[in-house]
């Protein structure tokens, strides 16, 4: 992904970046089936591809649309207040939950969420960790607008040809007028976080034995469905 923005973020022709998901789900979040090789690959060190891509998403010039073609965990939710546009399936759903992993919010989303929706609302998704519905997200101003499920993509592709044919200058300084008296507070929650997960709660024992668990009670249900 991190790749994928770099270069498009720096072709000049180039003036709007859609992200969508693959198959039925938008994000599934971490891989959490492997414990050891999930923590040797974690780090969110400043210059690493988690930091760099958080600061990549505040810091683009480019219009940054979220298709979310279904449902949303983890980064792919506390990611989302980072893009300019975000459109959704109706039955696509959200849920953050960082702190049954032992882990915390992310993707500056601790700074952006309850700025967007409010300090409770906030709260729901990442203390309580309930789930949103696309209807709730939209009316807690996660997602700007809820579209049909057939030709989904299809749609969200036409609405970014339509402001792609807007004059780019003034795309462009419209999208900073708007950024710029909130992009050092997104780059600073995106360092406050970063190091919390570093330093904190990567790889930390709370953290370790909801994983474990969570690979026990996987083997759980394995083992259910193969004797049905």
């Amino acid at each position: 992904m991190l790749s994928a923005l770099q270069w498009a973020d720096g072709q000049p022709e180039i003036r709007i970046i859609i992200q969508s998901g693959e198959g039925r789900f938008f994000s599934t979040g971490m891989e959490l089936s492997d414990l050891d090789a999930t923590s040797a690959k974690m780090s969110f060190t400043p210059g690493s591809e988690f930091h760099t891509l958080n600061k990549l998403l505040i810091c683009s010039k480019k219009i940054l649309i979220a298709a979310v073609n279904g449902p949303a965990a983890g980064y792919g939710v506390s990611s989302l207040a980072l893009f300019d546009l975000v459109y959704a399936v109706p039955d696509a759903y959200f849920f953050t939950p960082f702190v049954k992993w032992g882990m915390t919010a992310e993707g500056a989303s601790s700074f952006s969420f309850p700025r967007l929706m409010g300090y409770q609302k906030a709260a729901a998704l990442f203390l309580a960790g309930d789930r949103f519905s696309a209807q709730e997200a939209e009316r807690a101003g996660l997602v700007t607008k809820i579209l049909p499920g057939e030709n989904f993509l299809a749609d969200v592709i036409g609405i970014a040809e339509r402001i792609a044919r807007s004059p780019p200058g003034a795309l462009r300084a419209t999208k900073e007028l708007m950024r710029q008296p909130l992009r050092q507070s997104l780059l600073d929650a995106n360092d406050r976080e970063c190091a919390v997960l570093q330093n904190e709660r990567a790889g930390s024992e709370e953290y370790r034995e909801a994983i474990k668990q969570f690979q026990i009670d996987q083997d759980r249900k394995r083992k259910a469905k193969s004797r049905l």
